[in-house]
């Protein structure tokens, strides 16, 4: 049986004497969407940015597509980020933010033009791809860090609280969003909230995590109707 896109085994990672992730471990199939969830501190952040190459393991190893990730760079790695405060580019256009990754990979001009307005297409914001990104609404900043995560088609995509910063009605709309585009493209998404109404409404599996460690995964469905324990039932 061919091993899953992403593999945490028995990671650990310590600051200083203080064990943010006790032993974790975790599979992630291809083309599944899966939230981490729990309260500040829980360890769910730390764990998407070990994913991505931000913070390396105490112990421990993280592979993705059988090839160990442990001192791989975070640009060697094919792990973009869609952050919580988008980190756009304010010098540059909605355009030229999501070139931005051609670019740093070499592509030609045109050709990396091409790209860019074809993904703010099929997000819905072409027109706004010679604007500045500050001049954007919210949800519009969000379509173009989307787009520039999106458009070097990578196997997958991490997402650390991207709706946090956007109203009630935005977020449903971004949802949906979201939802529609990890169906049709197929990529897999790793989904950081402390939000229920988030990750239950998305996400294929959710991972519970409490303390450093995971208290729970299962479907939406099975979490909310048969809890692992009391944090768990408390939580959701």
């Amino acid at each position: 049986m061919a091993e899953p896109l992403v593999v945490f085994e028995n990671i650990v990672k310590r600051f200083g004497n203080f064990e943010a992730v006790k032993r974790l471990n975790l599979s992630v199939h291809e083309g599944e969407f899966l939230a981490l969830m729990g309260p500040s501190g829980c360890g769910k952040t730390t764990t998407l940015r070990m994913l991505a190459g931000l913070e390396e393991p105490s112990e421990g190893d993280i592979r993705l597509a059988g090839k160990s990730l442990v001192g791989v760079k975070p640009h060697e790695r094919d792990t973009p980020m869609v952050w919580q405060s988008l980190a756009l580019f304010p010098f540059l256009n909605a355009r030229e933010n999501v070139e931005f990754g051609l670019k740093m990979r070499g592509m030609e001009g045109a050709e990396r033009k091409r790209k860019a307005v074809g993904w703010l297409e099929r997000l819905g914001i072409s027109e706004f791809s010679e604007r500045d990104v500050n001049s954007l609404s919210g949800g519009q900043r969000q379509r173009v860090a989307l787009a520039r995560a999106l458009v070097t088609e990578p196997k997958i995509l991490l997402l650390d609280e991207p709706l946090s910063a956007l109203d009630a009605n935005l977020v449903i709309r971004m949802q949906a969003v979201l939802t529609k585009l990890q169906r049709e493209l197929g990529i897999t998404f790793v989904y950081v909230t402390h939000s229920q109404s988030e990750a239950f409404a998305m996400a294929d599996r959710v991972v519970i995590m409490s303390k450093g460690e995971i208290s729970q995964i299962g479907t939406p469905r099975d979490i909310y109707r048969t809890p692992a324990n009391r944090f768990v039932a408390e939580f959701v």
